[in-house]
Order: structure tokens, then sequence, then C-alpha cells
């Protein structure tokens, strides 16, 4: 039985650190998101990001949602720098599964960043109890996309047109990795 509980409200890894949400992260978070519009542009919630107010409102739905058991998200840190989002949403506790997003600051990527958190995530899953840990991006988001296969993620397919983006229709691709398959990357570590 899957045990229903939030994740740790912080993870450590090497390089980055993930912790959960703040109120008085909204400034900062603002600032990164808009420093970032042209490179974030076409992640679906950017257009509803235009004032601290709206980091803070944000925030608000994270802690509500963190309580609720529906979304788990983090502010990733890298020397003590607040750098981009990450967090595990679409948690289905019922089917043991759930997926994991992310956006980092353009001058941050390249760097392995995104992958060490891909990995505190999932082990923090994995270890939870879910059964599958999913990856979705748009298809054109080739970085995203090497990221879940540099990470053992399996490629399951491309959902065609399934999302409306700044008015036009993009297709996902789905990557997934099962606890067994992660359970064996563990043990060759």
């Amino acid at each position: 039985m899957l045990s229903q509980k939030p994740l740790p409200s912080a993870l450590n890894g090497p390089k980055v650190s993930l912790e959960k949400h703040s109120s008085a992260l909204a400034p900062e978070m603002f600032k990164t998101i808009d420093a970032n519009r042209e490179h974030l542009k076409n992640m679906p919630w950017i257009q509803f990001t235009n004032t601290v107010e709206d980091s803070k409102k944000w925030i608000d739905v994270t802690f509500a949602e963190w309580d609720n058991l529906a979304l788990f998200d983090y502010g990733i840190y890298f020397e003590g720098k607040y750098i981009g989002s990450a967090g595990v949403h679409n948690i289905h506790w019922e089917n043991k599964n759930c997926e994991l997003g992310y956006w980092i600051s353009k001058e941050f990527e390249g760097r392995g960043l995104i992958s060490e958190v891909v990995k505190m995530l999932e082990s923090a899953c994995f270890k939870q109890g879910f059964h599958r840990v999913e990856i979705r991006c748009f298809s054109f988001n080739d970085a995203s996309a090497r990221v879940a296969l540099k990470n053992g993620y399996k490629f399951e397919g491309e959902l065609r047109e399934d999302s409306l983006v700044n008015g036009e229709y993009q297709s996902t691709k789905v990557f997934g990795k099962l606890r067994g398959e992660w359970m064996k990357s563990q043990d060759s570590q």
C-alpha cells in the first residue's frame, strides 16, 4: 500500500538542493522568471506570470496543493541561489504514478543540474512507494528529452497535438521509468 504522505520539504544533492517554496521567495522567483521570459516562452504558465504578486499566488497554490498531497513543488538552488523550480505533479496515488516537471534559468543549462534534480525527485518518489514516474515534454524540447533519456527513462510515445500553447497545438513526448528499473540502477551504483 502506498503511503499517502508529503515528500520531504528539502532534498540535497551533490551540486543542487531542492526546497519547498516559501512566501519570501516570490520576488526572486518572479525576477528569475522575468529574466528568462524568452527562454520559458513555451511554458503554459508563463503568460500568467507578469508580477511578483502572480508568483506569490503560485506559491500559495503550491502550499495548498502540498497539503492536499496533489503537488510537491520545489525551488532549485545552486550555490545558494534560486535558479528554477521542479516538482512532482499529476499524482495518481491509486495507480502509484506521478510526473516530474522542471525549468531552469538559461544560464544554468548544460551543467547536469536538471539531471541531478530528476535523480533526487525520482528517488524520493520511488522510496515513497510510487511504481511509475513520467517525464513529459513538448516534442520540440530536445533538451528535456535528452534529460529523460540520459536518466534512464524509456521513450513511450508521442501524444499528437494534445496541448494548445500560444495559440498553436503542440505534441507531447512521454518518457517513463518503473520502480524495478530504478531499483536495478541503484544496485549497479
